[in-house]
């Protein structure tokens, strides 16, 4: 039976939280206000809005004038989670399937096989800069940073054209490539804990959770058109909160039976944006508002988290750096390569899709899952470091490619007609 609180611990938890409830509203609709101002700003200088939010967040840190001690990795891998459910349902919405046509199989192939392959590549790459580094770690870092992030890949496209199936490969590629990365983290912080796994368990649970994840998705997907079809709501408020509880259900669904939630998520929404849906212009702004919101908790806490003081040890910090940039030269592009070629994509797209291969907010809050076995004293040290080394990647990654995205693409003539129109008419503005 529960302990019942006496009295005086009521009243002293009561005023706890009245006094501290106006401070928490004060400081979370100032970091909205200013990641907002940030992010119109930031577009003008051609800064990443996921790398200002970064910075917002680590201004706000323990070596920042605020000096706010958060270290809570539960938390933040949380709220992660339920902000990356609400960006790859919106993502998910705007596919259009019949656009789709021959984008489907290599966006799937980069996925899987094209996961295990730069996490691969970039896993050499960490052996050979640091022998100390055992396989096992060394995979773990290439596995983390093995997927492109699907917030970051949509927010550098948005009004974007690109000729051929360089864009339907690329935001397909970014919403299906997820799970497989969660599961090889999964897996290779329980062989860095002593678990032993073989390659046959892992391939096993790859297929288990993408067909789970793919069957719930449908399921609900399906579920939430002949909601919409065969009980309308009179008050059109409710459509968008409806939509929002379709994604949390699918991710749920998914994950009880041991299936890839991201999965699930990303084709209920397909399968629903492709419907009849009433009231589509209200459901997608509000669901554009959702995605944006949680891009901004995202980097904000995970800016929160981080120490920057621990980044200017030249293991991190150059190691770091190299890591993004093999990754962005050598890792993508021979993997990208290897796989696209044989299913005769001309090579300006095969170059497009390589260099495209965004990533954002996915990678560290996939590093945080070794800091949850922070309590194991052989693994504290190497996952802080894991941390600290995937941080930098990011934000260098933020840079190349991501400041210079349309670079390589206008220099292989492969942006729209109307891109390029925009791009002179805003030069001239």
């Amino acid at each position: 039976m529960p302990q019942l609180l006496a009295p005086t611990d009521i009243m002293d938890r009561a005023l706890q939280f009245h006094t501290w409830l106006p401070q928490i509203t004060f400081w979370a609709g100032l970091v909205l206000l200013i990641a907002v101002i940030f992010n119109r700003y930031g577009k003008k200088l051609g800064l990443p809005s996921g790398l200002l939010f970064l910075g917002l967040g680590m201004i706000c840190g323990e070596d920042g004038p605020l000096r706010i001690d958060f270290l809570d990795f539960d938390l933040t891998y949380g709220v992660g989670m339920i902000c990356l459910i609400l960006i790859l349902f919106y993502a998910g919405l705007g596919i259009k399937i019949p656009s789709m046509r021959g984008a489907w199989t290599p966006a799937i192939a980069l996925a899987t096989v094209g996961v295990l392959m730069i996490s691969a590549i970039i896993a050499v790459f960490v052996r050979v800069w640091s022998p100390h580094a055992s396989w096992s770690e060394a995979l773990l870092i290439g596995s983390v940073l093995g997927s492109t992030d699907a917030a970051a890949v949509f927010a550098a496209l948005a009004g974007v054209g690109f000729k051929g199936r360089v864009r339907q490969i690329v935001e397909l590629e970014s919403g299906l490539n997820d799970p497989m990365a969660f599961i090889l983290v999964f897996a290779l912080t329980s062989v860095v804990l002593g678990k032993e796994w073989s390659g046959l368990e892992i391939g096993l649970d790859v297929l288990k959770q993408f067909t789970i994840g793919a069957g719930a998705g449908l399921f609900m997907g399906w579920l939430a058109m002949l909601s919409f079809k065969l009980l309308p709501s009179q008050e059109t408020g409710l459509y968008p909160i409806r939509s929002v509880a379709c994604a949390l259900a699918s991710f749920g669904l998914a994950s009880i039976f041991d299936g890839s939630g991201l999965i699930s998520v990303f084709l209920c929404a397909i399968l629903l944006g492709n419907s009849s849906l009433p009231l589509r212009s209200t459901i997608v702004r509000v669901h554009d508002s959702l995605a944006w919101g949680g891009q901004i908790t995202m980097f904000f806490l995970l800016g929160l988290l981080c120490t920057p003081h621990r980044f200017i040890e030249p293991e991190i910090l150059i190691g770091g750096t190299m890591v993004a940039l093999w990754l962005a030269f050598v890792a993508r592009p021979v993997a990208v390569a290897v796989i696209l070629l044989p299913m005769r994509i001309p090579w300006r797209e095969i170059v497009c899709v390589a260099w495209l291969g965004l990533r954002g907010a996915v990678p560290i809050i996939l590093s945080t899952i070794p800091l949850l076995f922070l309590g194991n004293p052989d693994i504290a040290p190497r996952a802080q470091r894991l941390f600290d080394l995937v941080f930098i990647c990011v934000v260098v990654g933020c840079f190349i490619p991501g400041a210079i995205i349309k670079v390589v693409p206008r220099w292989l003539g492969m942006l729209t007609p109307k891109t390029l129109a925009q791009e002179e008419a805003e030069a001239e503005a």
